[in-house]
């Protein structure tokens, strides 16, 4: 396996608590010559799905690495501990329950994977409940300075990884049934479809839509940025990773519509 000089970092830890710090301390105490990147730490708690939005989004943006990502409602059990290689060659540690599956198919796919069994590339004593700091950190810091991944376990056949679908909207005559995906620090909510998926049901950039959520029903303009409607109105905008975004201009279009992850919209044209 080839040294690798970065670790990159997402999990639910928060940074009110102490997890992410220790967790960055046994990985440079191992390797100290790493440099770690964080790509998110606020995932909402033990939502599997939405770190690994994050994380598909997040990889397309990030060096060579070794991606450890830990969101682990599961933690003490009898879930597996993984590492996974893509056909790519990234490498990714995880808990074995799809967070970073959409992730891997960004690069190309899991190719080989194996288990977290190795009791002498973990801490000791591993505790039941924190396995970011005694198994999957260590890990990490263990495959960027070059150790094989056969190493730690025995392969896993890849058909036998717990898998995770992010949902996708669906069309239904004129309207789209839709998902929010996540919503950033402003309050914007990014939804699970594209431009084109909006436009193959005739709602072209320009024009005026129907939105329906969490019993509000809205006239919303689809623009391309969040200038093109006045201070406190709501926009339909591509964001930066292409997705659409219901936004509002300089204001807080999940605070005010009560709407979060998980929460779904109905997108169609305005009637009369």
């Amino acid at each position: 396996m080839a040294q690798r000089s970065i670790v990159t970092f997402l999990s639910d830890y928060g940074l009110q608590d102490e997890f992410v710090g220790v967790c960055h301390g046994v990985i440079l105490g191992i390797k100290e010559d790493l440099r770690i990147i964080d790509i998110h730490h606020d995932i909402l708690r033990q939502d599997v799905r939405h770190g690994a939005v994050v994380l598909q989004q997040s990889i397309k943006f990030m060096p060579d690495a070794v991606h450890l990502a830990v969101v682990d409602p599961a933690v003490g059990t009898e879930r597996r501990a993984v590492a996974v290689e893509t056909r790519h060659g990234s490498v990714f540690v995880a808990p074995d329950n799809g967070l970073v599956v959409p992730a891997a198919s960004e690069c190309g796919g899991i190719a080989r994977a194996y288990e977290l069994t190795n009791r002498s590339l973990m801490l000791s004593p591993m505790s039941h409940t924190f396995h970011g700091r005694d198994v999957f950190a260590p890990a990490a810091a263990h495959i960027a300075g070059g150790v094989e991944l056969k190493e730690f376990g025995p392969e896993v056949p890849t058909g036998e990884l717990a898998g995770l679908e992010i949902p996708e909207a669906w069309p239904h005559d004129d309207h789209l049934h839709a998902q929010v995906l996540q919503l950033d620090r402003f309050g914007n909510l990014q939804l699970n479809f594209n431009h084109k998926v909006l436009e193959d049901v005739g709602m072209a950039e320009g024009r005026r839509l129907e939105i329906r959520m969490e019993g509000h029903r809205l006239q919303v303009p689809y623009g391309k940025s969040f200038g093109d409607v006045e201070v406190g109105e709501y926009v339909l905008i591509e964001d930066s990773y292409e997705k659409l975004s219901l936004a509002v201009n300089k204001g807080d279009a999940a605070a005010r519509l009560q709407a979060g992850a998980g929460s779904t919209i109905i997108v169609g044209p305005t009637v009369g």
